[in-house]
């Protein structure tokens, strides 16, 4: 906004409100007029530079076209259509001080007008504008009535008794509706380009009073103050509504509603790819959330009278209050104890440490995750649920595979089915039994974990060794089994890049037999002098089918050295142990400096890395220069031959 820097006052008489008033010396004095000739005449006899000019469109009048600038001043009581105002503003946005512009006053009507960069319309109680457009830097103060406003980067301020009907807030545009003021059928297409629930309360639409049916589309915001009231907007994909105050009866269609600390919603309808977020202190009432809705409750946030339909997300911790009916009947979630959730389509029930979940139906898309030392029992995990737990949890119900459980007390888990995002680690001293690993599922195990029975991972599923390891049963491996967690960021990173002398410490899977079904085991190995790797053990069983074995270099990559005797075993076969031929292969080409490394079986039925007497394929290229140097060296010889004659003569 157009702004001065004024270093002298004087009182003057502001004609407007009947007032004296301070202003700079850039204001006007406005007693008695007696017509623009006399106040240049003045200003002649006193050297001050002549006012600006002011007009006024009397009642009963009409005026069409026409700009204020520098000062202008045009006084409606009848009717002004098409003006352009580029001043006004000289005291800032919304400062009470201004004086120029355009002022409509009581029965004055202003149609089609454009207001520019430091330009003021200001509708003053019992005055109405229609079609009013607004660009940035340029302002409407309402105390009256304003129809069809379009704000093109502007800003409209709504006081008290002001209505401002069917405005569209363009991008950078701010709509402000204050304490007893009323905005309806407001259109917001900006104010949420700074990402989702962040507070620029300077674009978009705030509301401090009273917002009826507005409509909010991609990128744009309401903001409803503490004392603010919106009732019955519409949030469409890419916007939002941040509630400080009341919302009533609002619909997500696509769009986002947040609820903070001391916001209260009521009779919210969330439908496809819709989200109501409960935040710390917020309360919502009478939500109902359709399929593929969501409705997320955060610690300490309450939600009551749900209505949760089939398809529709909850997500929320035993740390809420959620209170409402499913497709199954009624469920709670309170002080700490959570009964009869149903998760599905992304929903989500954390059962938090010395809290409890009873009869809680996990399907497709919906995940149940239990912390050490909270409890769930009685659950049933259909297919596509996940379920997210480790070894100090205490967990019992049904899946696909039958009953599981775990203890948290013992540590021990049986009969596990991980899926769709599940987990489930097992700590130090603690054993999974018969656990299945489905497509984007993970067994994580800590040093000293263990597994026995029948260990199945399906393609698509992890399991990540964080220290050695011991199955004392089958493990059938259609996945990936990552060593030392090489999943994370940092592990993919040093796939490409040398750690050097960083020191590893390399681990130990053993077990009674490998079935290979076309997975992975992704190994560490250092081929820079040491000879050290990650080692699978095969004790006194077999190795079967097919598994390849996936090196990462974590010495330096630059400097490879021969192996030494049989190599650098990588699969080890004890106690009578038997591997097939063909049971493992490389499932990339493995370098280090000069050397290539290939995977060799063994008459003792281990498998060793060894490295070729041959170089890497760039480096024939250098032993042969000299001879082409050479070659090159007789070609220019025959050339000049040539250049000097033909069958011995000169040319």
């Amino acid at each position: 906004m157009k702004r001065h820097l004024n270093t002298s006052y004087r009182l003057v008489w502001n004609h407007i409100t009947g007032t004296l008033v301070v202003a700079s010396e850039l204001a006007r004095s406005r007693g008695k007029r007696t017509g623009v000739a006399i106040a240049l005449s003045l200003a002649a006899v006193t050297s001050v530079p002549a006012l600006a000019a002011d007009t006024v469109v009397q009642a009963g009048e009409t005026v069409s076209g026409g700009t204020l600038t520098n000062h202008d001043n045009q006084i409606v009581l009848g009717t002004a259509n098409g003006m352009t105002i580029s001043t006004g503003l000289e005291y800032g946005p919304d400062n009470e001080a201004n004086t120029g512009g355009q002022w409509i006053q009581n029965g004055g009507i202003a149609n089609n007008t454009t207001v520019t960069g430091g330009g003021l319309q200001r509708v003053n109680a019992g005055g109405s504008v229609s079609d009013t457009v607004i660009s940035a830097g340029g302002g409407q103060s309402l105390q009256g009535q304003a129809v069809n406003t379009t704000l093109n980067g502007g800003e409209q301020w709504v006081h008290e008794g002001g209505i401002a009907t069917g405005t569209v807030i363009n991008e950078k545009g701010w709509q402000a509706v204050k304490s007893g003021a009323m905005a309806t059928d407001t259109v917001v297409n900006t104010g949420a380009e700074g990402g989702p629930d962040a507070e620029n309360g300077d674009t978009g639409q705030t509301v401090y009073g009273d917002a009826v049916r507005t409509t909010i589309n991609k990128n744009g915001r309401q903001i409803v103050a503490a004392e603010g009231t919106a009732n019955t907007t519409v949030v469409y994909a890419g916007g939002d509504q941040t509630v400080h105050g009341h919302a009533l009866d609002t619909t997500l269609n696509g769009g986002y509603q947040y609820v903070h600390n001391g916001g209260t919603a009521s009779g919210t309808v969330v439908n496809s790819d819709g989200w109501q977020i409960i935040k710390e202190g917020g309360l919502a009432d009478f939500t109902t959330v359709n399929q593929k809705g969501k409705l997320q409750v955060n610690a300490g946030g309450t939600a009551t009278h749900v209505t949760l339909k089939q398809g529709g997300a909850l997500v929320t911790s035993t740390a809420a209050t959620v209170l409402g009916s499913n497709r199954l009947g009624n469920f709670t979630v309170e002080n700490g104890k959570a009964d009869g959730v149903v998760l599905e389509s992304g929903g989500r029930l954390d059962v938090l440490e010395g809290h409890s979940a009873q009869k809680t139906r996990v399907d497709d898309g919906g995940t149940l995750a239990v912390s050490a030392g909270g409890k769930a029992t009685g659950v049933t995990m259909t297919s596509g649920g996940a379920l997210i737990a480790d070894s100090g949890a205490t967990v019992e119900g049904t899946n696909a595979s039958g009953k599981f459980s775990i203890d948290g007390i013992s540590g021990q888990a049986s009969g596990l089915l991980l899926e769709n995002g599940g987990s489930f680690t097992v700590n130090a001293g603690g054993q999974a039994s018969n656990t299945t690993v489905g497509h984007r599922g993970t067994l994580m195990l800590a040093a000293g974990g263990s597994l026995s029975g029948r260990t199945q991972l399906s393609k698509g599923a992890s399991m990540v060794l964080n220290g050695d390891v011991v199955s004392t049963g089958d493990i059938v491996n259609a996945g990936e089994i990552y060593f030392d967690n090489q999943t994370t960021p940092d592990a993919v990173l040093s796939r490409a890049v040398a750690k050097g002398n960083a020191p590893v410490t390399f681990h130990k899977l053993t077990t009674s037999n490998l079935t290979g079904q076309g997975g992975t085991i992704n190994m560490r190995v250092r081929l820079d002098g040491s000879n050290a790797s990650d080692q699978l053990v095969i004790n006194g069983g077999q190795a079967t089918g097919k598994t390849w074995l996936a090196f990462t270099n974590v010495g330096n990559s630059n400097l490879g050295v021969a192996t030494t005797g049989q190599g650098i075993r990588v699969v080890d076969a004890q106690n009578g142990a038997t591997t097939e031929e063909g049971a493992f292969a490389l499932s990339r080409p493995l370098q280090a400096g000069a050397f290539n490394y290939t995977l060799n079986r063994d008459s003792d039925e281990d498998w060793y890395l060894r490295s070729e007497n041959a170089y890497r394929a760039e480096v024939p290229l250098y032993t042969s220069m000299l001879t082409q140097a050479m070659d090159y060296d007789r070609i220019l010889a025959g050339s000049r031959s040539h250049q000097t004659g033909v069958n011995g003569e000169n040319n």
